[in-house]
């Protein structure tokens, strides 16, 4: 599968300008499958600008590099053998070029992934070029994609944990459930730690729609140092701290462990 990315999502993994503007300009003019076997060689050929005609380039192309038949590529016929009519053929395999021509009939040839990766890195013009610019750009940000999620995956489970102790806590002082409020407060009790702003805050001054998680959108670096107060919030409403004892603690604690980290807050 061929991951998607957003320019937002690309700002969150610490792109520069000009690799977002590759990224988006690539996935813009080729969107690539998300299955194997789903590209059709064809709308490649096309895309890549190739001089020679479509069926000598995808022929000489898996010839030369040795592509396998329905591991690298599948071939489908765009009609069924009743075009063959009284014919000896019994299916469109036992036809040349020419007589599938001469019957109306295409030969379709879809591709893997892998493989349409390899046609664009190889073709030596310039959307070649910029296919293999991109592909080498989007292993790399692929790599820190799963290095930002190891961070944020253990830190939304975190925060479920720690929406289970707001709720034992505020049974326990104040007799009632946590409502979605207290819920709030909680978070952007951290989110102020961290950044020194509430969650709304943050939403509006990134452009973040009010439904979507403002989580999602922090780097790598954010969500660690949450991570990192999620787990001893839940400690001290063990402790049954109060709101206001508890966030001077874990300001101080912040301090101390992050006290030499970037303090500001990019999405």
């Amino acid at each position: 599968m061929v991951q998607k990315f957003n320019r937002k999502e690309l700002e969150r993994l610490n792109c520069s300008k000009e690799e977002i503007s590759l990224v988006m300009k690539y996935q813009k003019l080729l969107p690539m499958p998300n299955k194997d076997f789903e590209m059709d060689a064809r709308t490649l050929h096309e895309y890549l600008g190739v001089g020679k005609v479509f069926a000598a380039w995808i022929t000489g192309r898996i010839t030369k590099y040795n592509f396998i038949l329905k591991k690298d590529y599948k071939i489908v016929y765009n009609d069924d053998v009743s075009k063959l009519g009284n014919t000896d053929f019994t299916s469109f395999e036992a036809l040349s070029s020419t007589q599938l021509a001469r019957y109306g009939i295409k030969k379709e040839y879809y591709l893997t992934i892998n493989m349409c990766k390899e046609l664009c890195t190889i073709e030596n013009n310039d959307l070649g070029r910029l296919a293999r610019r991109y592909f080498i750009l989007m292993e790399d940000v692929l790599s820190r994609n799963k290095e930002w999620l190891a961070i944020r995956d253990p830190e939304k489970e975190e925060y479920k944990k720690m929406s289970v102790e707001v709720d034992a806590w505020c049974f326990r002082i104040w007799y009632h459930h946590a409502s979605r409020s207290e819920y709030a407060v909680e978070a952007d009790m951290l989110n102020l730690i961290v950044s020194g702003k509430t969650s709304q805050q943050l939403k509006s001054e990134y452009g973040i729609a009010s439904n979507d998680l403002i989580r999602d959108y922090l780097k790598k670096e954010h969500n660690e140092e949450l991570l990192f107060l999620e787990q001893q919030n839940q400690v001290l409403l063990l402790m049954d701290m109060g709101f206001t004892e508890r966030k001077n603690m874990l300001t101080k604690m912040y301090e101390v462990k992050f006290k030499n980290s970037e303090k500001g807050v990019a999405v």
